[in-house]
């Protein structure tokens, strides 16, 4: 990771202390190669057969709200079977999205189409932000020049997608655990 600030270093071994893997950082570029963000990964983690990701760079961009930046810069989160290869892409391009389209990504936020963008054929075409949950110790945390937290991406269909809008990315939330969804497969049912 030559180049990469000392902000950045540190963010990258609280990602890999968190999740306790061996991690392999991949370099991803905008469409016009522009920006580019470092995704870490790790294998069989958080268990056998699912790999967790978290960008690193994210955070060297602000995040915008409402035309004012707001005080805490963003990582991305998630977590998906490590048989495919979507994910790392559709998070990838959310955190494009934040950089380019300046879109304020935060709690509740959900990016329409960022598995769609790679594959047409799946149920889950969406992304829901939320709290990352699978790793307590990803929250914000003040380093030198930001102060940066994370959020963790969850594969949504267009039915659930529709769900929260009406009744609320808590209530769809509530859902996922009732019925105890598996976050990790791009290729599960809606629930609705």
């Amino acid at each position: 990771m030559a180049g990469v600030t000392e902000d950045n270093r540190e963010i990258a071994k609280k990602i890999a202390s968190n999740f306790c893997g061996t991690p392999a950082v991949r370099k991803y570029w905008d469409e016009k190669k522009i920006f580019s963000v470092d995704l870490i990964e790790c294998k069989d983690r958080p268990c056998e057969g699912v790999t967790s990701y978290s960008t690193i760079g994210l955070s060297d961009h602000p995040l915008i709200h409402k035309n004012v930046e707001f005080p805490v810069h963003l990582e991305l989160t998630g977590a998906s079977e490590s048989s495919n290869n979507i994910f790392p892409h559709a998070l990838t391009t959310a955190a494009f999205y934040i950089i380019n389209e300046k879109w304020f990504c935060c709690p509740g936020a959900m990016l329409k189409n960022a598995i769609k963008l790679y594959e047409k054929s799946l149920e889950m075409q969406h992304l829901l932000f939320t709290t990352p949950f699978l790793w307590d110790d990803l929250r914000a945390t003040k380093y030198p020049t930001k102060t940066v937290t994370w959020l963790l991406a969850v594969p949504i269909s267009e039915d659930e997608r529709q769900y929260a809008r009406s009744n609320g990315t808590d209530a769809l939330e509530n859902l996922f655990e009732k019925e105890q969804i598996d976050i990790y497969d791009l290729s599960r049912k809606s629930l609705l």
